[in-house]
C-alpha cells in the first residue's frame, strides 16, 4: 500500500481512532488538551497521505491544528496525548488487518512529531503573551494640571534700577603656596 493508501485508510478509521483515544486520554487527564484539535488532527494527517508528499507537508496543517489546542494544558501533557493518538492509529489500522509500508509508518510517525512540536510552540507563545498581559503596567489616572505659582510683580522699569549702585565686590584671601 502506497501513501495514498494509508490517507485513505486513516479517513475510513478516523472515527474509530479517536474514540480510541478519548478512552485512552480520558482516563489519564480530566481535559484533554488534544480534546478539540483531534478529529481537525486526524483529518489533515488523512489528506497529507492523500493529496501530496507526506514527506513535504505544509506547515499550514499544523498551525490550523495547534490553534485548537487547549492552552491550558501541560506540555508534558500534551505529550503524552500525542503519544496516546501515536498507539490509537497504529492499534486501530494493525486491529483492521491493514498493511503499512515501514517508509509510510516512519512518514506518519513524523508528520505526528511536528504537529507536536507546532502544538508546543503555540503553547509556548500564548503562554508568553498571557505572562506579559499580566506583568504590563497598571493605567495611571491623569493627574491634574497644576497652575504654576505667580511670577513674582516686576520692578517699576530697568531704568529706575541703573541708578542704584552697584554691590560692593567680595574679597577673597590669596591661598598661600608652599
Amino acid at each position: 500500500m502506497g501513501a495514498t493508501g494509508l490517507g485513505l485508510l486513516l479517513e475510513e478509521h478516523r472515527s474509530e481512532i479517536a474514540e480510541r483515544w478519548r478512552r485512552t486520554a480520558e482516563q489519564r487527564a480530566r481535559e484533554p488538551a488534544l480534546a478539540f484539535a483531534l478529529a481537525p488532527l486526524l483529518r489533515e494527517l488523512a489528506l497529507a497521505f492523500c493529496e501530496r508528499d507526506p514527506r513535504r507537508p505544509h506547515r499550514d496543517a499544523w498551525a490550523r491544528c495547534a490553534v485548537l489546542v487547549r492552552s491550558t494544558g501541560a506540555p508534558a501533557q500534551l505529550a503524552r496525548e500525542f503519544m496516546l493518538l501515536h498507539r490509537a492509529i497504529w492499534d486501530a489500522l494493525k486491529a483492521r488487518g491493514a498493511p503499512v509500508a515501514p517508509a509510510d509508518r516512519t512518514a506518519a510517525d513524523e508528520w505526528l512529531q511536528e504537529a507536536l512540536v507546532e502544538s508546543l510552540e503555540r503553547l509556548e507563545r500564548v503562554r508568553m503573551r498571557a505572562a506579559a498581559f499580566e506583568r504590563a503596567p497598571r493605567a495611571v489616572p491623569p493627574v491634574a494640571r497644576v497652575r504654576p505659582p505667580p511670577l513674582p510683580p516686576r520692578s517699576a522699569s530697568p531704568r529706575a534700577s541703573a541708578g542704584r549702585a552697584p554691590a560692593e565686590p567680595i574679597e577673597v584671601d590669596p591661598i598661600p603656596v608652599a
